[in-house]
């Protein structure tokens, strides 16, 4: 309703109802219809996944997307790969997967679960479990101890049901003897390559090839869609130079944060680590205990870190850089804030191992002195200031503009002159907009005498008319004869390589042909691959479209049937020769059945949790989902 108001915004009669409308809003509110359980995004055979197990598990995802692009999503992601759909699709296998587990009769104990729970070496000390170390691990972690349990007793159902499952993950001896062969067994090809590059001088360009070329590909060449807008700009840049901060201000937010003026005190510490697990803990103590002794008899710690050390840190000589308290692992942290400058640990024991820990540097604590940050909190605090009146007269002048029925109007009873730009297309904004790609982006979405909504800028906010428009034309070949003459012989050379290559693959087909000879024939040259397998579909200066038409070749079909195209080339390949596994792979072949073995146990899961699904009553939420 208000997306209607604002794109009729120039209408004649909307003034007149605008006032009704408001008011049918204000005193009777907007209708909802959620049905029952407002609170759940899907019911699995009854049972509700809530909406804050929903967004829980929505946040965890898409922070983990995040951190892979480096903290900020690409636009359209989450819509164009479906990711609130597939949290919830988990969710929803996570619940058939424990509720057939119960139907199977497969259960975990609380005594199961407390003895997970002292395992973890997180809530342990010097190898102990820790009661206060558990609780204050968790309450880090904003989990109570029976939040935390009760996930904990799903993921060790899950992990019993997969175990059982695994069970009817057989492999039989030949069964992975022939897999094996199969995916390790490696091949050569000779191959030559047809590029359009080295076919570009063979192009004959003239006005009539060009001019019917034009023709059939004219809507390549049509002109973007232009727009010229009329707006006002409320910017915080200039509402900065009127304002003024006063000295009690400025102290007030200096006493306010504290925090972002003191640096806290910064250690650098290195360290050599020798990681462990629950079978080789003593051993390793004996190794961490004579690895100490030489330390401190006078070895280097630095060159014993490259020598010994288990973790990233090694080849810096177990350099860890700077850094504050809350920063590592408390036991971690614990010992190295005890040291002196230069002074070296005992051994350590945290979740990650044995550690033996130099102290190499104190950064102390620092506060920035209120003369030094006064020029910053001052231009803050303007900042600030600005953004709310700016904000203010922005939304006043929207309302006012909705009121007065059009920008225009407003203009008038308000002696307001909106700016202009020309006509521009969306990958060539005007200079005062390029600095709001989503102004430009929102604006190609409307149609001539739409208005915008209220939209911020990096410098405030804006309001738009699209004042004009100038549709897509197919311009006359004159005025784009540069690209269409480059497009062309792009595309001729492209059919003279595939012509070529064509015709290299019939020749070489013929009885008794020499490859090499009649590749040369045809200008190419042959080039010999590197063995490759399908567990390694990799071969140097082979795409993988090719990789994978040559697993289909052999000493009886040494040719493909038609020439191979990847990467804008044409290839003309031969099988060559096949080697068989070595004798010397049995290291190989047991990670092969391992691998083979979990790759049934995961077909097994996908299985069983399919028929869960069809069988089960599952029922969403979909206004969650948009």
């Amino acid at each position: 309703m208000l997306d209607l108001l604002r794109r009729k915004a120039q209408s004649p009669y909307l003034q007149a109802t605008v006032l009704i409308i408001i008011v049918v809003f204000v005193f009777w509110g907007v209708g909802n219809n959620t049905g029952g359980a407002r609170n759940a995004v899907a019911t699995v055979n009854g049972e509700p996944i809530t909406l804050g197990e929903y967004d829980k598990a929505l946040g965890t995802t898409l922070d983990n997307y995040r951190n892979q692009f480096g903290g900020t999503l690409p636009k359209g992601f989450v819509e164009s790969f479906g990711v609130k759909k597939q949290v919830l699709q988990d969710l929803i296998q996570k619940v058939l997967l424990q509720q057939g587990g119960a139907e199977m009769g497969i259960h975990v104990s609380d005594a199961e679960i407390q003895n997970a729970v002292k395992e973890m070496t997180v809530f342990q000390n010097n190898g102990l479990f820790d009661v206060d170390r558990y609780h204050e691990v968790l309450k880090a972690s904003q989990l109570t101890p029976t939040k935390f349990e009760a996930g904990l007793r799903n993921d060790l159902l899950l992990g019993k049901i997969a175990d059982q499952l695994a069970g009817f993950a057989r492999i039989t001896n030949h069964e992975s003897e022939t897999r094996f062969l199969y995916e390790n067994a490696e091949i050569r090809l000779d191959y030559a390559v047809f590029t359009p590059a080295d076919y570009v001088d063979q192009v004959q360009v003239s006005p009539e090839a060009l001019a019917t070329y034009f023709e059939k590909n004219k809507e390549n060449y049509k002109t973007a869609l232009q727009l010229k807008l009329s707006y006002l700009a409320f910017r915080n840049s200039e509402a900065t130079k009127d304002l003024t901060v006063s000295e009690e201000e400025i102290q007030e937010y200096y006493r306010s944060h504290e925090s972002e003026f003191s640096r806290p005190e910064k250690r650098r510490a290195s360290h050599i680590l020798l990681q462990t697990t629950e079978e080789n803990r003593a051993a390793r103590r004996q190794e961490i205990d004579a690895i100490l002794a030489r330390v401190k008899s006078g070895e280097d710690f630095a060159s014993l870190a490259r020598q010994f050390s288990e973790d990233g840190s090694a080849s810096r000589g177990g350099d860890l850089d700077f850094f504050t308290r809350g920063q590592m692992v408390k036991p971690f942290e614990d010992a190295v804030f005890a040291l002196a400058k230069g002074a070296i640990s005992d051994v350590v024991t945290t979740q990650f191992g044995y550690h033996i820990i130099q102290l190499t540097d104190i950064q102390p604590a620092a506060v920035t002195p209120l003369e030094t940050a006064k020029n910053d909190i001052e231009h803050k605090l303007k900042q600030q200031k600005a953004a709310n009146i700016v904000f203010e007269k922005a939304n006043e002048a929207y309302e006012k503009i909705i009121f007065a029925g059009s920008l225009a109007k407003y203009a008038e009873n308000f002696s307001v002159t909106p700016a202009e730009t020309d006509f521009f297309s969306q990958d060539s904004p005007p200079a005062a907009l390029a600095d709001a790609p989503a102004v430009i982006d929102t604006a190609f979405t409307l149609k001539k005498g739409e208005l915008s909504s209220l939209l911020e800028t990096p410098d405030g906010f804006i309001i738009f008319l699209v004042a004009d428009t100038k549709e897509p034309v197919v311009p006359e070949l004159n005025a784009v004869k540069e690209r269409v003459e480059k497009d062309f012989i792009a595309q001729e050379a492209k059919n003279i390589s595939r012509k070529a290559a064509e015709e290299s693959l019939i020749a070489v087909k013929e009885k008794d042909a020499v490859f090499a000879e009649k590749i040369k024939e045809k200008g190419g040259a042959v080039k010999e691959s590197a063995y490759f397998s399908r567990s390694s579909m990799t071969a140097d200066g082979l795409p993988a479209a090719v990789i994978e038409a040559g697993f289909r070749l052999n000493e009886k079909t040494p040719y493909p049937e038609t020439i191979l195209e990847a990467e804008n080339a044409f290839y003309v390949c031969r099988f060559k020769d096949k080697k068989d596994v070595g004798k010397d792979s049995e290291q190989a072949r047991q990670a092969f059945d391992a691998q083979l073995t979990a790759e049934k146990e995961r077909a097994i899961m996908e299985a069983w949790t399919m028929l869960l699904m069809k069988n089960g009553k599952i029922t969403t939420n979909e206004q969650y989902l948009n």
